[in-house]
């Protein structure tokens, strides 16, 4: 800033011609009648001179901007913190143009308003403006100037200037007026619909989105406008959660049908947060809001769907009790006659025994055997694989429908495993053809386990492991402890079984196609009631099969 550069008012002040020019001088504080002064004592003049100097110390250094102007706008004073204030001496001000001080587009403006202010001049005319200044050295960059007229009643009245510093009131306005741009912005362009509302609970702003949803403008929204367009069955709901929230000053969330521009009512979902001012006052609510329907429409369908798959599985529960009587009700009504065939089968051989010596022939090679003895093992065997699958297949129903109690019993399992391997044998000549070993770890201690359910288990799994074994295969029973359960194994070499069979080894009614070599038939119940009855008494049941060798492994529960 030039101070020496001639300002637009200081050109009007001299093309005026009721203004007198005087030449500016330096006001000083002095005595009105000096004549008094010359009267007063020494003392007094002492005093005076003191209160004087007193006086001018706090004019100098009050933490403000002095200025006296005249007509001209011409500074006549300046107070030595003010001018330091603008990076100046009180000297290098006096007599240079105030409104050099200024930037330059503030600088029409104040002219006009000190302009006025002569033309008008009384004693109690005070202006007040906001003005940018122009010192590049100043830390000052806005100032609020109140100007008032010194002695408007004499011929060359003047100008009091008392400039403020507001630069940081003013940096402040700057940064909240790009703070609530920048957000109008962010608002603006949002994808969702935003709302604000102040402590009365009126909203005063809507974003771009949520006006064109509507179709509706700031003004028809303002204040409650936008509940107009809330569907009528929903208004009363929405106003009441709505005011609550307010009095309460909590977060809300209502579900409602509002009016589109097209004029469909469409499910909205509106959340409103409360907001505080730093001092902990209730300042209002900001909200969102977005369009729900189309989940509103996926929970009705989904809903619906839920019914419809409720009511299948109704039905497929009623079919399935149906269908477990009718087995239960086939199956005691075939075990009646399979038991009187069984009896007598028995009661052939024992007959056919003492007329023709059929156990020395049951003993002979399958291929040397008399027609009578093929036939009756033919007999026998079918009888017992038919009761086999009644039994098991009651067995598992008796296990799906309900839970019978355990009958618990202590077992020594070395001399256990052995009686029942001995049992099977008997049982099952054709397993004579293999050999079978029992692996049985030192020390074992005894658990307590369903006995009747536990020897179950272990023969069907000496079945299977017979029925896909060839002629002379060795069958492996191991049993030892481990940490806290009993693990008992069933190995055999023979067919391996597919990975992609095994996760369906134990399902009901399953047999591995084309899996068996020596046509041993099954019925498929075996494995599913083995893996039941070992869930019924708290173990696990898994299976291994590689390089032609399968491995069932049973753990349960010592205590």
């Amino acid at each position: 800033m030039s101070l020496n550069q001639p300002s637009s008012w200081h050109h009007a002040c001299q093309q005026q011609h009721d203004m007198v020019s005087a030449t500016p001088a330096r006001l000083e504080l002095v005595p009105e009648r000096t004549s008094e002064v010359e009267n007063c004592t020494a003392e007094a003049w002492r005093r005076t001179q003191e209160e004087l100097l007193w006086y001018r110390k706090l004019y100098e250094n009050t933490p403000c901007l002095y200025l006296t102007i005249n007509k001209d706008g011409v500074i006549l004073s300046v107070n030595k913190f003010g001018a330091t204030s603008l990076g100046y001496s009180p000297e290098e001000l006096i007599q240079q143009s105030v409104v050099n001080l200024f930037a330059q587009s503030e600088q029409q403006r104040l002219s006009h308003a000190l302009m006025m202010l002569f033309e008008d001049a009384q004693e109690n005319e005070i202006v007040n403006l906001e003005l940018r200044l122009n010192c590049p050295a100043s830390q000052m960059e806005w100032v609020k100037v109140v100007a008032r007229v010194l002695y408007p009643e004499k011929e060359n009245p003047l100008i009091s200037i008392v400039c403020e510093d507001i630069t940081a009131h003013k940096l402040s306005e700057d940064a909240l007026r790009e703070s609530e741009q920048r957000f109008h912005t962010m608002a603006n362009n949002a994808p969702v619909m935003l709302w604000m509302a102040d402590s009365q609970g009126l909203c005063n702003f809507f974003n771009q989105s949520w006006l064109e949803f509507t179709g509706r403008n700031q003004e028809q929204e303002q204040g409650l406008g936008w509940l107009e367009e809330v569907h009528p069955e929903d208004k009363n709901f929405c106003t009441q959660t709505y005011e609550a929230a307010f009095n309460t000053r909590t977060k809300f969330q209502i579900e409602y049908r509002f009016k589109r521009a097209d004029g469909e009512y469409r499910w909205i979902l509106n959340t409103g947060v409360p907001r505080f001012t730093p001092s902990g006052n209730f300042a209002g609510y900001i909200g969102s809001a977005i369009d729900i329907t189309e989940r509103k429409l996926a929970e009705v369908a989904l809903k619906e769907s839920q019914t419809a798959i409720q009511a299948q599985l109704e039905e497929l529960e009623s079919l399935n009790r149906l269908k477990d009587e009718f087995l239960s009700t086939v199956s005691h009504e075939l075990r009646t006659p399979l038991t009187n065939m069984k009896m007598a089968i028995q009661m052939l051989g024992i007959a056919l025994n003492q007329e023709q010596n059929l156990l020395l022939e049951m003993a002979k090679p399958h291929a040397e055997r008399s027609k009578v003895a093929r036939y009756f093992q033919i007999l026998n065997n079918e009888c017992e694989r038919e009761i086999n699958l009644i039994n098991n297949f009651l067995d598992l129903q008796r296990l799906d429908t309900t839970a019978k109690p355990l009958v618990l019993e202590t077992i020594q399992v070395q001399e256990w495993l052995k009686k029942v391997v001995e049992l099977f044998q008997a049982r099952n000549r054709n397993c004579s053809l293999h050999n079978l070993q029992l692996r049985i770890a030192d020390n074992l201690p005894s658990f307590i386990c369903d006995q009747f359910s536990l020897e179950r288990i272990l023969i069907e799994l000496l079945t299977n492991a017979c029925k896909f074994s060839p002629p002379g295969a060795e069958i492996i029973i191991a049993a030892q402890s481990k940490a806290n359960f009993m693990q008992i194994q069933v190995s055999n070499d023979g067919v391996e079984i597919p990975v992609s069979e095994l996760p369906r080894i134990f399902d009901k009614f399953y047999r591995i196609p084309s899996n068996d070599p020596w046509k041993q038939g099954g019925t498929g119940l075996g494995l599913a009631l083995v893996q039941k009855l070992t869930k019924y008494m708290g173990g696990t049941i898994k299976v291994e099969s590689e390089s032609n060798r399968t491995c069932f492994t049973m753990q349960l529960p010592l205590a």
